[in-house]
């Protein structure tokens, strides 16, 4: 009887192990995935930035040229003023 005692003592002390073993596993394994998240958002987050600068960029640049546009039809309809009164 002693045996049966000493045998299930030792599969409960191997159960332990197995059952702190994947514990620490899943933890490990959660932190891995939190600091994976934690790179991924901040990468999500500059890409995501720098994608809204891009755009801003190409919109400023497109009112620029806008600008340019009607101002150089106002100078010329100017201009065609000044002539005229002359």
């Amino acid at each position: 009887m002693s045996e049966k005692v000493g045998h299930s003592h030792s599969a409960a002390n191997a159960t332990a192990h197995a059952d702190r073993k994947a514990i620490d596993e899943a933890r490990g394994n959660s932190e891995e995935f939190d600091k994976i998240l934690k790179e991924d958002t901040g990468q999500s987050d500059m890409k995501y930035y720098l994608e809204l600068q891009r755009e801003m960029l190409k919109e400023q640049q497109s009112y620029t040229a806008l600008s340019n546009v009607i101002k150089a039809r106002s100078d010329a309809c100017l201009s065609a003023v000044r002539n005229f009164k002359q």
